[in-house]
């Protein structure tokens, strides 16, 4: 077992296995969907290098997702991943597709997956020569250059609490330029899928459009949304519950 920390929420009904992103950890991240454990039980793990699971040296994309795939468990669950979390939750949908009875990913920088679409192949360029220029042993300046990059407007603590400087010391050994999602064997699965977007970043809606022609899915935007567009609350939930009813 990988030793992974979670939250839960809820004791009854589908399970709803929901991964987080980069800049923030599973509560904080899912906060505004504990709501839905009226109905649902819901699994937030926190991913590797994460307090309070376990240190890592380097995110691994498909350390995660093989980590994640254990949550799934025997009966299968509803699958949710935010930013980098939707692509470890695209990987995961992958090496096990016959748990997974719904797939949702909201703004995943799977940017090969947006290959040859003018916005997605700016983004990234911008951020492979970011990492190549940046100090990563200044954390506070490479997370705002990170956000710059983005073009999300987000003002961060100074000093950075001890989970943010944990988060960018994470985010400085990712390579988001090259984290694709596996679209070919995902196509092939049944379960229904969803990408989700706020508008901010045109190079996440080009990868977003993309995926959603190759897996296919359900292509869903809510105009002036944050990168993190499950903050939005009850329309965002609202859209998600709808989905997962569609997995029956």
């Amino acid at each position: 077992m990988s030793g992974l920390a979670a939250e839960r929420w809820g004791t009854s009904g589908p399970r709803i296995v929901m991964v987080h992103g980069s800049l923030s950890s599973a509560a904080a991240a899912f906060g505004e969907q504990q709501v839905l454990a009226d109905r649902y039980r819901i699994v937030a793990p926190y991913r590797r290098g994460y307090r309070p699971s376990p240190m890592t040296d380097r995110i691994d994309p498909d350390r995660d997702a093989a980590e994640i795939v254990e949550f799934l468990g025997e009966d299968g669950a509803h699958l949710v991943g935010t930013s980098m979390g939707g692509v470890v939750a695209m990987r995961a949908a992958a090496l096990a597709p016959e748990k997974v009875r719904s797939l949702t990913v909201i703004e995943p920088p799977a940017l090969p997956n947006g290959a040859g679409r003018p916005a997605a192949d700016a983004l990234g360029v911008a951020l492979r020569e970011y990492w190549a220029g940046a100090d990563s042993r200044d954390l506070e300046s490479f997370a705002a250059g990170f956000l710059k990059v983005l073009d999300i407007d987000l003002q961060l603590p100074s000093p950075l609490p001890a989970a943010m400087r944990e988060a960018v010391r994470n985010l400085t050994t990712e390579r988001p330029w090259e984290t694709g999602a596996p679209v070919e064997k995902l196509a092939r699965a049944p379960f229904p899928k969803l990408v989700v977007t706020g508008g901010g970043t045109p190079g996440f809606e080009d990868v977003a459009d993309a995926l959603a022609l190759a897996l296919p899915a359900k292509r869903v935007l809510f105009p002036g949304s944050p990168h993190a567009v499950q903050r939005i609350g009850r329309p965002f939930n609202d859209e998600l519950v709808a989905h997962l009813e569609t997995a029956g």
